[in-house]
């Protein structure tokens, strides 16, 4: 299901779009759609970490690249 989501942009920047052949909504929503995606990742990431923090022998920052490296694998 879509929802309608309306931005403001100034005059120029949208004459400067409407040379390009490109499907601007799409663009859009790819890109929140990857922003969303990005801001999770780093969310859970920060409570990992803030779970472990008290855990004795982990190195800080190893449950970050740990996560990182189990993510790039998939």
């Amino acid at each position: 299901m879509k929802v309608v989501y309306s931005i403001r942009i100034d005059k120029r920047l949208r004459e400067e779009m409407q040379k390009y052949n490109i499907k601007w909504r799409e663009e859009i929503e790819n890109f929140i759609a990857r922003k969303t995606e990005e801001l999770k990742e780093e969310e859970i990431l920060r409570e990992t970490e803030e779970k472990l923090k008290d855990i004795k022998g982990v190195k800080r920052g190893e449950v970050a690249r740990l996560v990182r490296e189990d993510r790039d694998s998939n």
